[in-house]
């Protein structure tokens, strides 16, 4: 059962040597282009800065409050140790680059242990293998993000592994207990790592009750009684594993009550994604609800084959059933969770497959079955590798791009420029900028709130309808803080500070605006910067926005330098709709400076559709009505709008 079976290894023909190369090419191409991709959001960061201040205190045992002004609560128990010491160790001593080596490692891993079980079972060079693993790597996206859920990914995908690796070694029970007892082991690890372990509880629970029903109803599949009772045993170590951390029992009774039982209401789910279905991530490249589709049809057919197939006794594994079922809901209604199930679908489709290859079957059937099998498989596994390719080249996620680096999601060049300026100590923020901030900033400055949310919650609401634009004056007098870092994205509490007088902008970059209070003390006499990665952006998502905001604060020049990016070389990623609005608000200024009026007002109409207008947007269309007006002066007023026209 560890190898080829002769009857497969005289199927192996040079033409399926190259075909298996090619496919494995494929397959490390698209994971090198898919997973080329910056430090996506601020949770990094925040980790690293509680590792920092583990080893200024001397102890694991963290405290939430201290990066910020505003109320944070500490009855949270968050533990991630392990991975918070090794990502801030790799940054300090290596640097930011050995980050992006490590992602591929655990990748790489991921694959390196599906491919060591498939040639376990003889099926490394399947086509359907490649697949499956192809599959396993891109459902598996939201574990690989550079944070302690990647070691999540690993401890989840190692421990699916171990489990098939004893069940294929039932008839061993030795060496089958040695492998299942290494489950407590990967446990204890992980649960020091990231709280994503309390996940892998389903699957534990489903496998006991599986090879138990295995054991009455499916004897030929089944593990031996000896191996099932010390498999009852280890899996009851892993229970006792996970206390074995600086919070002991407290902290899986904690993850049981939030997630389970729903005893702490997330009202931050709101604002993340993370904490949804499948379904809120449909049209952002990822494909989770295809993906879906396709790994339950290719389990269900394979059962399927099987049952038909099987001797009585060996037909149907309730394991692969109750383990696959266990799992799927975490799937679809838990984004975060996505990346469990992908491991037991893979490694049941390899076993299933396996006990399908070893079926006897009449030579006709079988030849044309394999046939047809293997020219849809490659199909389908090219498709796949180059959809995911195309998506990370023309399609990537917002303010992200294909290549390395921090993500415009993070405020680098605003942090810089608070650095250089003692403007603080209190800073007005958003949640995704937050972690950054305080990465960079603490302690000189303080963050209002951050990405953690948990300490948080308790005025979510408030924070709710401030990063929306609403109720603003009502927090302000409330929560006072010096200097404002908002985001470009939250188009309605940019416009609130650009049009506040008590508020000036004095610089902003990729991410977010810089405002200070009237007054206080900035560069250039007061006069607004813009940063100089605005010169050179690498995301049409966030220079549309760049573009937006310039517009509204009138700063044209810059507005018009991100616009000729748009049009040059970031005409692959940007929408045409979009694109098109943007160079027709360009025209219409350049319209009205040459006087073209009629042209202009057109030009206006179809720039501004569905957009909230700027004060100088407003002042433009008050005086396009005014030319209807048989009383008014119409050479005025053409002059007036003739002098509000941009520059350039």
């Amino acid at each position: 059962m560890h190898g080829a079976s002769p009857a497969q290894s005289n199927r192996v023909t040079p033409l399926h040597s190259r075909l298996h190369a090619l496919l494995i090419c494929a397959l490390l191409v698209t994971v090198a282009v898919r997973f080329a991709e910056p430090i996506q959001d601020g949770d990094l960061f925040v980790h690293m800065a509680y590792a920092r201040q583990m080893l200024a205190r001397g102890t694991l045992i963290l405290d939430h409050t201290a990066f910020s002004w505003t109320p944070a609560h500490t009855d949270v128990i968050y533990c991630a140790w392990v991975s918070e010491l090794l990502f801030y160790g790799l940054w300090a001593h290596v640097g930011m680059a050995s980050l992006f080596v490590f992602r591929y490692l655990v990748i790489l891993a991921v694959v390196g242990l599906a491919y060591a079980h498939a040639r376990r079972l003889g099926l490394a060079r399947s086509p359907l293998t490649h697949l499956v693993v192809m599959i396993l790597v891109l459902a598996s996206y939201t574990g690989t993000i550079i944070k302690p859920e990647i070691l999540s990914l690993l401890g989840m995908n190692l421990l699916v592994h171990l489990f098939f690796w004893a069940k294929l070694r039932r008839d061993q029970p030795a060496a089958a207990i040695r492998v299942l007892y290494l489950v407590p082991l990967v446990l204890v690890i992980w649960a020091n790592c990231h709280g994503g372990f309390i996940m892998a509880a389903p699957f534990l629970i489903a496998t006991a009750v599986g090879e138990g029903l295995n054991l009455l109803f499916s004897p030929g599949l089944a593990l031996s009684r000896r191996t099932y009772a010390h498999l009852l045993a280890s899996w009851a170590l892993s229970a006792c594993a996970i206390v074995a951390t600086p919070y002991g029992i407290a902290y899986p009774l904690q993850l049981f009550g939030d997630l389970v039982l729903g005893h702490r209401p997330r009202p931050d789910v709101a604002w993340n994604a993370a904490h949804r279905s499948v379904i809120a991530a449909i049209g952002g490249g990822f494909y989770f609800e295809e993906l879906f589709v396709l790994m339950a049809a290719l389990l269900v057919i394979l059962t399927a084959l099987r049952f038909r197939r099987a001797p009585r006794g060996a037909r149907f594994d309730w394991t692969i059933l109750l383990g696959n079922l266990a799992c799927i809901p975490l799937y679809v209604v838990y984004l975060r969770g996505t990346f469990m199930w992908p491991a037991v679908f893979a490694y049941s489709a390899l076993q299933l497959l396996h006990v399908l290859d070893a079926l006897p079957h009449r030579a006709a059937s079988r030849t044309g079955f394999r046939q047809v099998l293997r020219e849809c498989t490659v199909a389908l596994f090219l498709f796949l590798a180059a959809r995911s390719c195309l998506t990370a080249w023309f399609h990537p996620f917002y303010e992200s791009w294909l290549g390395f680096g921090i993500s415009y999601i993070n405020p680098v060049a605003e942090a810089e420029f608070l650095a250089q300026h003692q403007l603080g100590p209190r800073l007005y923020n958003i949640f995704d900028s937050g972690g950054y901030l305080l990465w960079r900033l603490d302690p000189a400055y303080k963050v209002m709130t951050d990405s953690r949310s948990f300490p948080y919650l308790s005025w979510f609401d408030e924070q709710y309808h401030f990063t929306n634009g609403e109720d603003v004056d009502a927090f302000m007098q409330k929560y006072v803080a010096n200097v404002a870092v908002i985001d470009l994205m939250k188009v309605d509490l940019t416009r609130w500070f650009a049009r506040t007088p008590d508020w000036q902008l004095t610089f902003y970059g990729p991410t977010a605006a810089v405002f200070v209070r009237r007054g206080a003390p900035v560069t250039r006499d007061g006069h607004r910067v813009p940063a100089e990665s605005l010169h050179h952006l690498r995301n049409a998502y966030t220079a549309l926005t760049v573009f937006d905001f310039a517009t509204n604060v009138e700063d044209f020049a810059t507005a018009w330098e991100v616009l000729d990016q748009l049009e040059q070389r970031l005409a692959y990623q940007v929408d045409p709709k979009a694109l098109q609005q943007a160079l027709a608000y360009r025209d219409a200024h350049r319209a009205l400076h040459a006087g073209d009026i009629e042209r202009a007002r057109s030009l206006f109409t179809r720039a501004l559709e569905g957009k909230p207008l700027s004060n100088l947007d407003h002042t433009i269309a008050r005086l396009f009505e005014r030319l209807a007006d048989p009383a008014a002066d119409i050479g005025s007023v053409k002059a007036a709008l003739q002098q509000l026209a941009a520059p350039g």
